[in-house]
């Protein structure tokens, strides 16, 4: 069971930001993240081995997980959380969607005032290494309070921006990264436009 925000938005604080660092967002993956044209997204890349558990989630409509959709009517089924835009598997979107799909709701995006980061609780990934089984086995090293699989400068990220996304009179809300490398990712946020301005007044750029 992944932790609520705030407690991890906590933990990275405490354990994972550098001096002068401070926490932004703490972001749960929340469903299925689609690529390519439909959802699931498939896994295109190395990614680290993990053996997380798929949540029960449902799985999304017969259109989005067959493509027969003509724009971005994706966004109107309640199982897809996310989207990754690339033109290429070498680009950071997709490497967002394979490290997302691999840790499942364990997986969690962090932004801080200088870099992005997907990470995954270390006890998550080692459940016998940590707490009070680990001192009791005499475990010779302990276990990160945070694993990161994936940092990079926020610079990385061209801009970030809320998207009303989908076909119908009510819009779906995501906020969109877009990454230097023309890639761009989207993740499901009903305060889209709230998060993207708490992104850049933390960023000092508003």
């Amino acid at each position: 069971m992944p932790r609520d925000r705030v407690k991890l938005a906590e933990i990275a604080q405490k354990h994972w930001v550098r001096t002068g660092e401070q926490v932004v967002w703490a972001v749960e993956r929340k469903g299925h993240i689609g690529s390519a044209g439909r959802a699931p997204h498939v896994l295109v890349g190395d990614v680290p081995v993990a053996g997380i558990a798929e949540p029960e989630w449902p799985l999304p409509t017969a259109a989005v997980s067959s493509g027969q959709f003509c724009l971005d009517e994706w966004a109107h089924d309640p199982a897809v959380w996310g989207w990754a835009h690339a033109q290429s598997p070498a680009q950071l979107a997709v490497r967002w969607a394979d490290l997302f799909t691999t840790g499942r709701d364990e997986c969690w995006l962090l932004l801080t005032s200088q870099r992005l980061g997907l990470v995954v609780e270390g006890e998550v990934l080692e459940p016998d290494r940590g707490g009070l089984l680990s001192r009791v086995r005499g475990s010779q090293r302990e276990v990160p309070p945070l694993v990161t699989w994936w940092e990079a400068p926020v610079s990385v990220a061209r801009r970030f921006v809320a998207v009303p996304l989908g076909r119908q009179v009510q819009p779906e809300w995501f906020v969109r990264v877009e990454f230097a490398d023309g890639s761009a990712f989207d993740f499901r946020d009903p305060q889209a436009e709230q998060s993207v301005r708490t992104a850049y007044a933390n960023l000092g750029t508003a």
